[in-house]
């Protein structure tokens, strides 16, 4: 299944903001590949960055240690590294679960467009970095987490961590999202208030073009007087993932 991006205007009206991914593993490139370079600061965060040895990043290298890694766009030839920063230990051990947070920033030119694009990765725990680090974000992604061994076992889509990021995300920004994590609740109850959010999550009955998901999936309004409406795809994990530009957010 190939994606199918938001619009130029939805994308428009994240312009110049900030993504944030927790949880993200190594799952940098759909996020940059899609919203670059409209939103400029992107946000990856794991626990397992930087830690040698990690089971969570050592199967594809993210567990060196800050000053080693690759950069993420070193091979992408739309894009002109500038400059990288290293804030915390570049490393940390495995046997200390009080984890001391690492940010590595990479600062790129975009040479198409004249744009300088951040990308940020991050050690440590996803609600930590949410609540103590970012301020306002355009797009919120996430996606491929679970509450087994390797996932994060964090309910992000919970009503009330869904009120958390509501309360950080521009009025038009965007939630991206494959229903992982859900609530008992949601997941079990087509009633329940973002239910939809998880519909297609799993093995669950769907269309398999991605272009007639976005088309049957319907908006829906939360108790807040927010609503979610589907505007775009951007491929599979734990089931289709789906793009939802959220309007009536009040600040």
């Amino acid at each position: 299944m190939s994606r199918h991006s938001p619009g130029k205007d939805t994308l428009a009206g994240v312009d110049g903001s900030v993504l944030f991914y927790p949880c993200s593993g190594n799952d940098l490139e759909v996020p940059i590949r899609i919203f670059s370079p409209h939103v400029t600061e992107f946000w990856f965060v794991d626990r397992g960055y930087f830690t040698p040895g990690h089971q969570d990043t050592k199967a594809y290298g993210f567990d060196r240690p800050a000053d080693e890694v690759v950069p993420v766009l070193g091979n992408d030839a739309d894009y002109q590294l500038i400059r990288t920063e290293i804030e915390g230990p570049a490393q940390w051990s495995l046997r200390n679960r009080d984890i001391e947070p690492c940010i590595l920033t990479e600062i790129y030119r975009h040479l198409p467009s004249g744009r300088t694009v951040k990308i940020k990765r991050r050690r440590g725990y996803g609600f930590s970095a949410f609540r103590n680090d970012i301020r306002q974000i355009g797009v919120f992604f996430y996606r491929g987490d679970s509450p087994g061994e390797g996932g994060s076992g964090n309910l992000w889509l919970k009503p009330d961590h869904i009120d958390e990021i509501c309360a950080k995300l521009i009025d038009g920004g965007l939630l991206v999202t494959d229903g992982s994590q859900q609530s008992a609740r949601t997941k079990s109850s087509p009633k329940a208030e973002y239910y939809p959010l998880a519909q297609y999550h799993g093995t669950r009955p769907r269309p398999k073009d991605p272009e007639e998901i976005v088309r049957v999936t319907k908006p829906f309004t939360d108790t807040k007087g927010r609503t979610f409406t589907c505007v775009g795809y951007a491929g599979e994990r734990y089931g289709p993932t789906l793009i939802w530009q959220v309007h009536g957010l009040s600040k």
